[in-house]
């Protein structure tokens, strides 16, 4: 299917004199965020064909081919027909039609995809976007000029979760040229790695996607909290033998060597270690975090670690122990909690930490991590440890009151709440704030628990600001609960874009209820930018003035 409804509509409302940026509270309502209006200049979803695009093989005999109603190119195969499957090499393109740019100023490309058994090291180069402006066509692919494009690529972990390559940016140069081809090229070595695409889009206009910058070597003074709700972070996976690689799963930093589809265990080590860390000025600290350790194999194969000269050419070297006798849990829902001295001999200095896993062929554990957290003082202290802290029936406006590691009364029974929430004290009153996690693939909410309104005028007052260099967007507004407990839709105000690491910016947000209402109050984190967003001094009045919350 070539031509989508959301551009007919767009056609259809640019006929009668409008553009898709009128009437729409903040750049980020735009379901399209390349940001202007944008003309279709190449669609296919591969649904039931390979639409106007070619494939073609350079190595193998492995052209992509449609199946689950997507584009897909594997070179795992059964070769001898006899049931088993191997790894072959291949080199597969899939080629678009050549596209005329000579009147277009500016173009972006965009995809979703699944990327499974892929070797972590080879990501950028054997699974990529190419653009060209002499592919001479018939299939003469190594005879053109090939530019790679950097885009969003994660390896998934199961073949439901579809990621965006987000909005990438035609290089200038190709932009007025007559003939422009773009292409996705598979290669496959020692591991043949499944690929499926959908929804291939061009389209005019400044796409804005920006790759991450170097923040694995960046310096992080304490506390420092990465929650692992949607990436990564600043921590970054380190294969050292066999394959395999930390990935992100049901909101956790994943490892395991059994892959449930194919129900076979691949032997591998791989270390998920963290960015630098000062410990200057430190008299004592700790780490602390949550974990699920399942088909456990023996305490060697799921290791905490610590490092004061880390060399990224040799990751495997250098560390100390610093646990490895973590409880094995019996489902998926139960989170263990560590929480570990670091010794004092590392005081002053500048430290990373990993998570090393190890797998044979044979067995292999799968251990789930998230919010690990590095703080000051002793296991315990400094918040983010599963300890309570302040006043636990406090309405906690200002955050200052924690049990379980969560903010008191920041946590709706209802769907409201979405994004893992971690303690700062990057405060802007008091000690404490709360830092949502953000997420370029949905919004994220903070919710507050349900309370019951009286009909009336209300007013929603707190500070925010972006916790990372990435920025930052939020709206506030509440979700009604209906007689089943479950949200209805939500009401929103406006947006707050802009948002940075350097200022708290003061958000005020007013509402009227007809009648007395059930609800969540919430303030989305928006997927546009997508930044985890800080928030503290939180305040609710009516309309004499009375704070309800504060």
């Amino acid at each position: 299917m070539k031509k989508h409804l959301h551009y007919l509509l767009a056609a259809a409302l640019l006929t009668l004199g409008f553009t898709a940026c009128e009437d729409v509270p903040a750049p980020y309502e735009i379901n399209d965020e390349g940001g202007e209006a944008s003309e279709v200049l190449l669609d296919e979803d591969f649904s039931t064909s390979l639409g106007d695009f070619n494939t073609f093989c350079t190595v193998g005999n492995f052209p992509w081919t449609v199946s689950y109603s997507c584009a897909q190119i594997t070179s795992y195969v059964d070769t001898d027909g006899d049931g088993v499957k191997e790894n072959v090499e291949a080199t597969s393109w899939l080629v678009s039609p050549r596209m005329d740019l000579t009147e277009v100023d500016s173009a972006y490309v965009s995809f979703d995809y699944i990327l499974r058994y892929a070797t972590a090291s080879q990501l950028e180069s054997h699974y990529q976007l190419l653009v060209s402006a002499d592919y001479p066509g018939s299939g003469r692919v190594e005879e053109a000029t090939w530019t790679p494009l950097t885009f969003h690529l994660v390896q998934g972990s199961d073949w439901d979760t579809w990621y965006s390559s987000g909005n990438v940016d035609i290089p200038a140069e190709f932009c007025g040229q007559p003939s422009v081809t773009v292409a996705l090229r598979y290669i496959a070595t020692d591991k043949a790695a499944t690929w499926e695409v959908k929804n291939f889009l061009v389209r005019k206009g400044q796409g804005g996607y920006t790759p991450e910058g170097p923040s694995h070597d960046q310096l992080h003074q304490l506390p420092y909290t990465e929650a692992f709700a949607t990436t990564l972070g600043d921590y970054k996976s380190y294969t050292t033998s066999g394959s395999g690689q930390w990935i992100i799963d049901y909101s956790t930093a994943k490892a395991t060597g059994y892959d449930n589809a194919s129900q076979q265990t691949t032997a591998g080590t791989y270390y998920l270690v963290s960015p630098p860390v000062s410990l200057a000025g430190q008299t004592e600290a700790h780490m602390a975090y949550e974990y699920i350790l399942r088909y456990d194999r023996g305490a060697e194969n799921q290791q905490t670690l610590i490092n004061a000269a880390f060399d990224p050419a040799h990751p495997d070297q250098g560390w100390e122990l610093l646990k490895q006798d973590h409880e094995e849990g019996t489902d998926w829902t139960t989170f263990a909690s560590a929480d570990i001295a670091i010794p004092a001999k590392y005081m002053g200095q500048t430290v990373r930490f990993a998570f090393r896993y190890n797998s044979d062929a044979q067995s292999g554990s799968t251990w789930e991590v998230r919010n690990a957290s590095i703080l000051s003082g002793k296991p315990g202290e400094g918040g983010e440890t599963g300890g309570d802290i302040g006043d636990p029936d406090a309405p906690n406006g200002d955050f200052e009151n924690w049990s379980g590691g969560q903010p008191v009364r920041w946590k709706s029974s209802t769907t409201a709440s979405k994004g893992a929430m971690t303690m700062s004290t990057d405060a802007h009153g008091g000690q404490y704030a709360v830092e949502v996690a953000g997420s370029t693939s949905g919004n994220n909410r903070l919710a507050y628990e349900e309370i019951t309104l009286p009909a009336g005028t209300y007013t929603m007052t707190f500070y925010c600001k972006a916790a990372t260099a990435t920025g930052g967007s939020v709206r506030p507004g509440y979700t009604p609960i209906g007689a089943d407990g479950k949200v209805g839709s939500y009401v929103y105000g406006d947006y707050t874009n802009d948002l940075t690491t350097g200022q708290w910016v003061r958000v005020t947000h007013e509402f009227k209820l007809d009648e007395a209402t059930k609800l969540n109050l919430v303030i989305m984190v928006a997927k546009n930018p997508g930044g985890a967003v800080l928030f503290d001094d939180f305040v609710l009045t009516d309309a004499s003035g009375n704070e309800l919350i504060h």
